[in-house]
């Protein structure tokens, strides 16, 4: 049974879940480990991580499910982001179990025949099966389904109020048409802790009847409840903000105190992208920060068109049509390529994508780093030119090869930005803020020196002549 159409035809809610129409986000296996939402292969914990702590299996799932399906839909957006927002604001608790939950999801599943429906096969049943684990399993899962639904019929006023998000009047009003169904409508009026043999007989000849798809529907609303709570704590811990979407076509970001959630006591940074400056040239030395801002910019990107809290403490984005970055980019060793053609085949996926997807979201990190420093010179400053003819899309673009700047001042629409780094008596300062401009620190003979190479060399050399007068 489905429930609930917009007149635009494009949100579909099933059982009350929001479901992306074809509007789906481009973003393929690479961008999800470069942002490692689910694994980036390092051990480290995964950005699913951050919204562990859900009531109910089900409820982690639906999580998981959501961060698996970003879309471009601002109605979509809007309505999932809306929902998270109200539990968030009113400080929402949905008390429920997962022991709960679970046992109400193994009586559904339990595939034996379910009761009879008249008193006297019920007798006969219950005379044969009452000290039996078959027994036990329908009994038990008959009893949580009931305290749930009791509970749910006043969670539900919460849902229902006059300042409540469609979405959540939504699950609402269809919990109630759950809860009004005959059988369980009389199931919540039962007080005892027991239930009478003839009693157990027609609900579970109902409940893993007529009314099981219904049931498992009830479950899933609960488990969405479970989530949009969980999120929103994850907001309020972690000091994640909800993000304000622009219908305009022209792309544009802006982000206030953009921090990543997994770095602790992140620097928080500021960053704005038009169609004016839609291409942005990053510089910095070693170790200043370039990439975690970049997996910083690219999660903000991500959630925001998840309808999640974002890493910032202002957002407002456009919609785009999808995310590819390049930031951890493997040897490809199984077919034989070398980094820097790997680097040339996710160039040009990228690229392609553009023939398709209008308003992208770009990232590159270190461009050509696979080559000689002449190859990348030129091969970075040909397809940045290139792309600054592309004005539908947004490019983030980090590289060591700071001379690049003096040619590309010329295209009007791309900025300079870098990570800022310090030398102070003697010692690099890194405050991992992004500056206007183009860095000219250096650091990598700083770092040799500080790492004692050459001094070893000089002994294994002295040690070499020694042993060859010896």
């Amino acid at each position: 049974m489905s429930f609930g159409e917009n007149c635009c035809n494009v949100l579909i809610t099933f059982h009350g879940i929001l479901i992306a129409d074809a509007m789906s986000f481009k973003m393929d296996a690479q961008s999800y480990r470069d942002l490692n939402v689910f694994t980036d292969g390092s051990g480290s914990d995964p950005i699913v991580q951050l919204f562990r702590w859900t009531k109910t299996i089900g409820g982690k799932e639906m999580i998981r499910d959501m961060m698996g399906k970003p879309s471009s839909d601002i109605d979509f957006l809007n309505r999932r982001k809306e929902a998270i927002q109200y539990f968030y604001d009113k400080k929402i608790v949905l008390e429920v179990k997962a022991e709960q939950l679970d046992l109400i999801e193994h009586y559904l599943k339990f595939n034996k025949a379910h009761s009879r429906n008249n008193i006297l096969d019920a007798l006969v049943y219950f005379i044969q099966k009452r000290s039996g684990s078959d027994y036990y399993t329908i009994s038990s899962g008959l009893l949580h389904l009931i305290r749930l639904l009791k509970y749910l019929s006043g969670f539900t006023e919460i849902l229902l109020t006059e300042d409540a998000p469609e979405h959540l009047k939504a699950i609402g009003q269809r919990i109630g048409q759950v809860l009004e169904l005959d059988q369980l409508k009389v199931a919540r009026g039962w007080n005892r802790k027991r239930l009478r043999f003839y009693q157990l007989s027609r609900l579970d000849h109902a409940c893993r009847g007529k009314l099981k798809s219904e049931i498992k529907a009830l479950l899933l609303l609960v488990y969405e409840l479970d989530a949009f709570e969980t999120i929103s704590n994850t907001a309020r811990t972690k000091g994640l903000s909800f993000p304000v979407y622009s219908g305009a076509n022209e792309v544009k970001v802006s982000l206030t105190g953009l921090f990543h959630p997994s770095i602790d006591q992140a620097v928080k940074n500021n960053l704005a992208l038009e169609k004016g400056e839609n291409i942005t040239f990053l510089t910095g030395s070693n170790m200043a920060g370039k990439s975690s801002l970049l997996k910083s910019l690219s999660l903000a990107i991500y959630l925001s068109h998840l309808g999640f809290p974002v890493p910032a403490t202002q957002m407002e984005t456009t919609i785009f049509n999808g995310l590819l970055s390049t930031i951890n980019l493997p040897d490809n060793l199984n077919q034989g390529l070398s980094h820097y053609y790997s680097e040339v085949k996710r160039v040009k996926e990228a690229v392609s994508t553009l023939l398709e997807q209008e308003r992208m979201f770009i990232i590159f990190d270190e461009l050509f780093r696979g080559t000689n420093v002449k190859d990348a010179f030129d091969a970075s400053l040909l397809i940045i030119s290139e792309l600054s003819h592309v004005h539908n899309s947004i490019f983030f673009i980090s590289t060591h090869i700071v001379e690049l700047a003096d040619e590309l001042r010329r295209f009007e629409n791309i900025s300079f930005k870098y990570m800022d780094t310090f030398f102070k008596e003697g010692k690099p300062v890194f405050t991992y803020q992004l500056k206007e401009g183009v860095s000219q620190e250096r650091l990598g003979m700083y770092i040799i020196e500080q790492e004692g190479i050459i001094e070893i060399i000089r002994q294994v050399s002295k040690k070499t002549i020694g042993l060859s007068l010896s």
